[in-house]
């Protein structure tokens, strides 16, 4: 009986060591197999991506789940066909498919808050510093990014400069990530090479926007299709498009700007202290005074249009109908053939910079994307929002479309985009990702990318990059603030008779309405912060 026990006891021993052995092989097979955790081989679809290992957690099987990706742009007709290639990428790669949500430009600001504000599910949500980013921030609306970047976001920290990542920060901690293009942004008066050739205009002697007047009243007299200087003053577009204090001395704006105008200005040049003048200083009213001076005279020449102070219609609707020979725009290396591109005309483009880049940090925080504290899987946001940092197929898939249908290849990295295809003509090229692995377009110079590098590289630094004034003890001022600007805005268009009295009166309003307040408080953040922080 006694023996009987001994060899059953035995007996149970073997049988569990070789369940125990069986387990461990059966593992180990497992292992030498892909899945859904780590990179399966390479489909058709995803043939050209690169081979950078998944972003995933190692080991870890992912459940579905669908990443919405909310973005500035038109919504195009194929936007279905281009969103099933993403999904057949992403559900190989981290079991993830994508929801492709356009929001177009006009809308865009007013849908997005709405959505966050009714807390509706969103994952990768499109921001920058001119959409209320740090607003936004403020309120809850976006998650710290720092953990996920540093657990699924290891690509974009190897090719975004280091730079980049001060910008989106409240209080040290990162809530967006950048797209990766021009990180900065000169100013420039860009004008139609052909007229410019035409009547032999030196633009090189072209500084500010007084030194435009002789050829102003040129281009009026010989050239009648043409609006001589276009103002769009019903989109707040005064002077169309940027200030005379931007063109002289070496002021930039810093802190909160109201109905699209800075109130708040700094020298950034300055190495030994960082103070502020309000557009109530004796200085900056002179300057304004002269400014809108200026434009009234141009006025009243009719070098600018007769509806400048209500129009709305977008300066690049008019530039592709060909009635614009000059405008004010923002320059990079390559600006010029994207202005030929974007105008979808015949003509050739070139630029006088009269504003040297300056890296700050509204124009680093100016295209960037967030995770909504909505998302069910911020952990998954990243990873999509990692590839598409990374992976050339999936850039090129979501800026340019499917090829052989929205584009022919023509060369390794160059396309030649089909007219009319249903897809590629959005912003997208400057909105989503890592623009320095997309494919270069008709026009664009083969080195175009490196030359960005260079000029990211090279770009001077704002002394407060990094800097964001936190309103909430002056949120009543602003308020009031901006209401006295909207009110009169239209004294930059030159459409207003007397601007320098109305220049007068808005002034006084801003005092009554705590302009001086503001400043002291914005004032004592820098101080605090450059006693902190200074480089």
């Amino acid at each position: 009986m006694r023996q009987r026990k001994s060899h059953g006891v035995l007996l149970a021993v073997i049988l569990v060591m070789m369940l125990v052995l069986q387990a461990c092989a059966g593992g180990g097979n497992e292992a030498a197999s892909p899945s859904a955790s780590e990179p399966a081989p390479s489909s058709p679809a995803s043939s050209e991506s690169s081979s950078e290992p998944s972003p995933e957690p190692s080991g870890q099987k992912l459940e579905p789940y669908e990443v919405s990706i909310v973005y500035f742009g038109t919504p195009q007709a194929d936007d279905a066909l281009v969103e099933e290639k993403l999904n057949e990428f992403f559900k190989e790669k981290i079991n993830a498919t994508v929801k492709l949500m356009p929001i177009a430009s006009s809308d865009y600001k007013n849908r997005t808050e709405l959505m966050m504000n009714t807390g509706e599910k969103m994952d990768l949500v499109f921001t920058a510093s001119w959409l209320n980013f740090f607003g936004n921030v403020s309120k809850g609306a976006f998650l710290e990014l720092d953990d996920l970047l540093e657990q699924y976001g290891q690509g974009i920290k190897e090719r975004l400069n280091p730079l980049y990542l001060e910008a989106p920060r409240m209080k040290g901690k990162l809530y967006a990530i950048p797209t990766n293009k021009e990180i900065t942004q000169g100013k420039a008066f860009t004008f139609r090479k052909d007229i410019v050739d035409k009547y032999q205009i030196p633009i090189e002697t072209i500084k500010q926007t007084t030194d435009l007047e002789p050829w102003l009243d040129k281009i009026k007299k010989e050239e009648p299709d043409f609006i001589p200087y276009y103002v769009d003053g019903g989109s707040g577009n005064f002077g169309g498009g940027f200030m005379m204090y931007e063109t002289r001395g070496n002021y930039r704006p810093i802190g909160p700007t109201l109905a699209k105008q800075p109130m708040f200005l700094l020298d950034y040049t300055s190495t030994s202290d960082m103070k502020v003048k309000s557009v109530l200083d004796p200085e900056i009213v002179a300057i304004n005074v002269e400014e809108v001076e200026m434009f009234r005279d141009f006025y009243e020449k009719g070098y600018i249009n007769s509806d400048a102070g209500t129009s709305t219609t977008l300066v690049g609707d008019l530039q592709k109908q060909g009635k614009i020979w000059v405008q004010s725009a923002t320059w990079k290396p390559g600006a010029d053939i994207e202005f030929k591109i974007n105008a979808n005309n015949e003509y050739d483009y070139v630029s006088q910079v009269v504003e040297e880049p300056i890296v700050t940090t509204d124009l680093a925080a100016g295209s960037m994307f967030s995770i909504s504290r909505t998302s069910k899987d911020p952990d998954r946001a990243m990873m999509v929002l990692n590839y598409l940092h990374t992976d050339p197929y999936v850039v090129n898939l979501i800026v340019n479309g499917i090829e052989g249908k929205h584009y022919n290849k023509v060369g390794d990295n160059r396309i030649e985009p089909i007219a009319d295809s249903g897809y590629g003509g959005s912003a997208l090229f400057w909105v989503i990702g890592n623009q320095l692995i997309n494919y270069l377009k008709p026009g664009q110079p083969d080195d175009l990318y490196e030359s960005w590098e260079r000029f990211n590289n090279e770009a001077k630094r704002f002394p407060l990059m990094g800097f964001v004034f936190d309103d909430s003890n002056v949120k009543n001022e602003l308020t009031q603030m901006t209401a006295v600007v909207t009110e009169y805005k239209s004294i930059y268009t030159g459409a207003v008779k007397n601007p320098t009295k109305l220049l007068e009166e808005r002034n006084g309003k801003l005092k009554a309405a705590g302009i001086e307040k503001v400043q002291a408080e914005l004032q004592s953040q820098i101080d605090a912060w450059w006693a902190e922080n200074r480089k």
